[in-house]
């Protein structure tokens, strides 16, 4: 049976997918925050630091993820490098958020962190969609949403991530797997990485 949802959606789900639960050698958010847990021998918020610094450095060295690969029915057009962008900043989110003890199947966690991995203008599509951030935090407000309205800012997201990605270009990836590409704009994409950073310690 065809799906009704449409591409941001779709998009927003495979992210979300694929951060939290992880595919091939792409380790999921609880396989990455376990690791920094045993690093920093459980203290939580150097575990996060630990994770923010790997993500920052993996976005300006040693390259980014080509692809949100494996599932055939997906079609995205996306630069590669964009693509695998988002895909690590949305596992730093979720493992930000897994790390503070927070549920990655709770769906407001969810439409949290792709918030943070927006940055301004997730704050933004938030603030539209009718959070007041001046006076409560990101989690309170979108716990007082109605599910049908956060849901609508979880499409406003997908819609703002293939806005961007449109923007560089059009890559399909339906086909292809994980793989680790040579870094693109390394300085730029590091920047994003703690700019994504920023927002989740802040907001999860």
């Amino acid at each position: 049976m065809a799906s009704s949802r449409g591409l941001p959606d779709t998009l927003v789900d495979e992210l979300w997918r694929r951060a939290v639960g992880g595919i091939g050698p792409f380790a999921g958010a609880g396989s990455v925050a376990g690791d920094a847990l045993t690093a920093t021998e459980d203290d939580v918020e150097a575990a996060v630091r630990r994770v923010v610094g790997a993500h920052v450095r993996l976005a300006a060295s040693s390259g980014l993820l080509t692809s949100l690969g494996g599932a055939a029915t997906l079609v995205v057009t996306a630069p590669a490098g964009m693509t695998g962008l988002y895909l690590l900043g949305t596992r730093l989110s979720a493992t930000i958020a897994h790390l503070r003890g927070r549920d990655l199947e709770d769906p407001v966690i969810r439409t949290a962190a792709l918030v943070c991995v927006l940055g301004g203008d997730g704050i933004e599509l938030a603030e539209r969609t009718g959070l007041d951030l001046v006076n409560a935090s990101l989690l309170y407000g979108l716990r007082r949403l109605p599910p049908e309205v956060r849901e609508q800012l979880d499409t406003r997201i997908g819609y703002r991530l293939t806005s961007r990605f449109t923007k560089r270009g059009a890559l399909n990836v339906t086909k292809l797997i994980p793989v680790v590409a040579a870094p693109i704009g390394a300085g730029a994409d590091a920047m994003a990485m703690r700019t994504v950073a920023t927002f989740a310690q802040a907001h999860l």
